[in-house]
């Protein structure tokens, strides 16, 4: 038994395919399949079964694939054992939603590979059920999402039925974000009735849930983009407003130049509040590179929320 029939076997139940766990190493499908009977044939059993989903494990292919899952987690831990952090190599993925990706993306990647240079850290930025499916079916590996706190309840039960792990990373109030020279800009809050008149600019169809949830009916169309930098600079333009957790414009250079602004809304900020959540699927033990890539997470973030004078 070898530690690569063990990798292999964990990939077809990842992929619930041979031919297509057989790219992921690089090898023909013949070659592969040959390598999993070798391990049956060894154990005396066998590890997958055909359904029309593709290869599910049987009962003792279960058992198998857990065993083998902490095997592989304990070895990773092995390597690091003794090695420097500037030595560790591997590939990790991590999808963010728009707030949160403006918030400290920067940040953590700088962060980052000072301490792992030979780490391959992909980010991507997706909307909230894009980053939860991502997680979900193991495209990529953690994600930072949220949703304002009256929906938690519903959230985490869909995140439980996807068996996705989840902890809180931030916590803030929606605010106004507004040009310097809109109108809105001179008044430190704002009112229900002030936002009915104005024009929203809409990233992906978030402001208008959010509208809903608040009760606002603006008289204006909405101005609908589909692009984080799109939205900061059509608000800088003073063509339109969005509503946005705070934190959004953490570290963000509109802000530090005084070309965008948030302002309070009466009756939504200190009481609307919103949860940003670290989420990653239960599946399968967490590497210890990925532990430390979770912990920079979590502890860049805490050191935002610490410098903010938002």
């Amino acid at each position: 038994m070898r530690i690569e029939q063990l990798q292999h076997i964990i990939e077809i139940d990842n992929k619930k395919s041979i031919s297509e766990a057989a790219k992921t190493f690089f090898m023909g499908q013949p070659q592969l399949s040959h390598s999993v009977k070798n391990l049956e044939a060894k154990l005396g059993y066998k590890i997958f079964r055909r359904n029309k989903a593709g290869l599910i494990p049987t009962a003792q292919g279960k058992e198998v694939l857990g065993l083998a899952r902490e095997i592989i987690n304990n070895v990773e831990e092995m390597k690091t054992i003794g090695s420097r952090e500037a030595d560790l190599a591997g590939n990790l993925s991590l999808t963010l939603g728009p707030a949160v990706f403006n918030a400290f993306a920067s940040q953590l990647i700088e962060r980052f590979y000072k301490m792992y240079p030979n780490v391959n850290l992909m980010i991507t930025e997706d909307i909230t059920l894009e980053v939860i499916e991502k997680v979900a079916n193991r495209t990529c590996l953690l994600g930072v999402t949220g949703w304002p706190d009256e929906q938690d309840d519903t959230m985490k039960m869909l995140l439980d039925a996807r068996n996705i792990a989840y902890q809180d990373v931030i916590k803030d109030y929606f605010g106004l974000i507004v040009g310097n020279q809109h109108p809105l800009a001179k008044k430190e809050v704002v009112t229900l009735a002030d936002l009915e008149e104005m024009t929203f600019v809409d990233y992906y169809g978030f402001t208008e849930g959010f509208l809903r949830m608040f009760g606002i009916k603006p008289k204006n169309q909405s101005i609908v983009v589909y692009n984080r930098e799109v939205l900061k600079s059509v608000i800088a333009a003073n063509e339109g407003i969005a509503i946005f957790p705070r934190f959004f414009l953490f570290n963000d250079i509109y802000f530090e130049r005084g070309l965008l602004n948030v302002r309070g809304i009466e009756n939504v900020t200190d009481q609307m509040k919103v949860t940003m959540y670290l989420i990653y699927s239960r599946a399968e033990p967490l590497s210890p590179l990925t532990k430390q890539l979770i912990n920079m997470i979590i502890e860049t973030n805490r050191e935002n929320m610490q410098e903010s004078n938002i």
